[in-house]
């Protein structure tokens, strides 16, 4: 399976490094709203850190917003996913063509060996094909799809691919995690805001000001008008986990009978227990992802507690406490 970092995660087109430097610009401006010095350096390295790559770098590279704001979720497997990559990335893989994208015209397979590289064949606008390699897929003027039909002709042959190949293959992104720069960015702002204002004390209507004017100030698109008409207002409509509906600063430890058990990990590896806990931030869609629409976007992307994340799995939040509501009545749990 693909073991290793994006293809190409190092490389940027000019206008990637534009948004990742708005990005970046609104990170700052959320620093300094942090009065605390060691507070303000703990935003800036777990969440406020920015790295210009397609995946967010490796160790000590982009914090937490911008692998949850821009970035797609880290994949691995016998599939030609990247292990995370810019959300705007032009090349998208889904079931059925979605109205954002358009189709490629085939794929190809180059080279023999362990030197095989996948070739996106597409046409311009003069109808002219271009070929792009793998790592040259995120140079694409506009965004395609690669569908079902464009990868049956290779199966036989991808079948045997071993982990080497799939790794210098992982160029493409989930159509239902993609969205639009702009999607990234405000969605970047608000988890931002949210984070500064409930864990480190930030005033909200000051910091609102700042982020508001960088956002109407940018120059990457004028045709883009920022913040757009869906971006929140209410500092009650971000700083709550949307299942639990309690402050993201506050934990769940009320709810666990008895302290959670340590277990043995290898004191050679970073441990990553602590993202395990019930309480632990993540990233979630209010309503679940779709191939066909863009939902990673400013009014749907929120911070909750994990244990919310966890129950929600891929339903709505209206499914997610409509079951829950079931699971209340048949243990006679109504009050």
């Amino acid at each position: 399976m693909a073991t290793g970092r994006t293809i190409s995660a190092s490389f940027l087109t000019e206008f990637d490094k534009q948004v990742i430097k708005l990005c970046d610009e609104i990170s700052g401006a959320i620093c300094d709203s942090i009065s605390d010095i060691e507070k303000k350096k703990e935003f800036k390295k777990e969440y406020g850190a920015i790295s210009y790559t397609r995946d967010a770098g490796m160790g000590r590279g982009g914090g937490k917003l911008q692998r949850d704001a821009i970035c797609t979720r880290g994949r691995q497997g016998k599939a030609p996913y990247s292990n995370r990559n810019l959300r705007w990335h032009p090349l998208i893989v889904a079931q059925e063509a979605p109205n954002f994208a358009k189709e490629i015209e085939r794929i190809e397979i180059e080279g023999e060996g362990e030197s095989q590289l996948l070739i996106f064949v597409v046409k311009d606008l003069n109808k002219s094909e271009i070929r792009y390699p793998a790592d040259k897929v995120y140079e694409m003027k506009e965004r395609y799809v690669a569908l079902p039909k464009h990868w049956i002709s290779h199966v036989d042959k991808l079948k045997h691919w071993n982990d080497n190949l799939w790794t210098q293959n992982s160029c493409v992104i989930p159509a239902l995690e993609a969205c639009n720069w702009e999607d990234s960015v405000e969605t970047y702002a608000i988890l931002g805001i949210s984070l500064a204002v409930e864990l480190y004390e930030a005033d909200f209507n000051e910091l609102y000001k700042k982020i508001e004017l960088i956002l109407q100030n940018q120059d990457i698109d004028k045709n883009v008008i920022l913040p757009s008409l869906i971006f929140p207002k209410e500092k009650e409509n971000i700083v709550k986990c949307p299942v639990c509906l309690l402050n993201i600063s506050k934990n769940l430890e009320q709810f666990r009978k008895s302290s959670r058990l340590s277990t043995w990990q290898p004191a050679w590896n970073h441990s990553k227990r602590e993202e395990g806990d019930d309480s632990s931030l993540q990233i979630m869609h209010v309503n679940p992802l779709l191939e066909n629409k863009i939902r990673h976007n400013v009014s749907n992307v929120r911070y909750g507690h994990r244990w919310c994340n966890v129950a929600m799995t891929d339903h709505s939040l209206v499914e997610t406490v409509d079951f829950m509501e079931f699971i209340v009545k048949a243990h006679n749990r109504c009050k």
